[in-house]
Formats: C-alpha cells, structure tokens, sequence
C-alpha cells in the first residue's frame, strides 16, 4: 500500500512540473512579442525559453511560487509567479502576464519620471548657486574696473596737472 502511495505522489510531482513548465513556456512565448529590453526585472528569467529545474512555495506564505529557471547560457535563475497563475487558463495566463507587464512598466516609468525630476530639481539648485556665484563675481568685477578706472583718470589728471605747471 505504502508503494501505491509513492507512485501517486510521485505522478503528481511529475504532473505539477509538467504544469510549470507550461507555464513557463506560455509566459516565455507572450513576453516573446515584447522587445526583450523592455521586459521588466521581474519577468527577465522568463525570456528565451527557459526550463523549470526547482519549484517550491513561497516560504512568507504570499502564495507566490519560487520557480528555479534553467536558461542554459548562465546559472540558474530565480522567478517568482503568483500561485493563481497556476489555476488559469492559457488566455487568462497571457492576460495576466501582459497585465504584469504594463503595470511593470508603468511603475518603472514612475519610478524614472520621479528620479529624473529629482534630478532636474538638484540641477536647478546648482544652476542657482552658480547663477548666485555668477552676479556675485560681476558685481566685484564691475566694482574692480571701475576702481581701475578711477585710478587711472586719477593718475591721468594727475600727469596732465603736472605738465601744466
């Protein structure tokens, strides 16, 4: 009875990765229609077709899966997938995968949109303080020339009075 048992068990480990691999491979195949360089991080492992080599449950109980891709050009990589996407069907798998691309890509492009605004802020506080810097020393300049200027009309009347007299 006990070897019944593990034959049962054992068919549906087999069953189960035979059921990620699909989905991997569905996953790969809808990301496939994207530029690869637009994929976000988190959906990477999934581009070129990769093999489940280890699956587990995730350990913090978020009901996501821990998938171990094998993509054959580096080590193994890690990849994360809800555990919903298991139960779906393959039109609602690609939905759901198209939808976690956009929503992806829309919170990089936020992410972006708020460190290129920081930066633009930083950049405008530095182009104050040189503009600041800037009036500053064309103030002294304008200060030093016309003391320059009074020297020098000074000396040149002072010249001039000496040839009169």
């Amino acid at each position: 009875m006990k070897h019944k048992t593990t034959e049962i068990l054992v068919d549906a480990t087999v069953q189960l990765y035979a059921d990620l691999q699909e989905v991997a491979g569905l996953i790969s195949r809808v990301l496939a229609k994207f530029p690869a360089e637009t994929v976000p991080q988190i959906l990477r492992p999934f581009l070129g077709a990769p093999r489940v080599a280890f699956a587990r449950p995730s350990m913090t109980g978020d009901g996501k899966i821990m998938l171990q891709m094998d993509r054959r050009t580096q080590p193994y990589v890690m990849a994360w997938i809800p555990g919903e996407w298991l139960m779906m069907q393959e039109s609602q798998l690609a939905s759901a995968v198209r939808e976690m691309y956009w929503s992806e890509k829309a919170h990089s492009a936020h992410r972006e949109l708020i460190r290129l605004g920081k930066m633009i802020g930083e950049h405008n506080r530095q182009a104050e303080h040189h503009r600041a810097r800037a009036s500053e020393a064309r103030r002294e300049y304008d200060r030093l020339a016309a003391s320059i200027r009074r020297s020098s009309a000074r000396k040149s009347r002072s010249a001039e009075d000496a040839s009169d007299g």
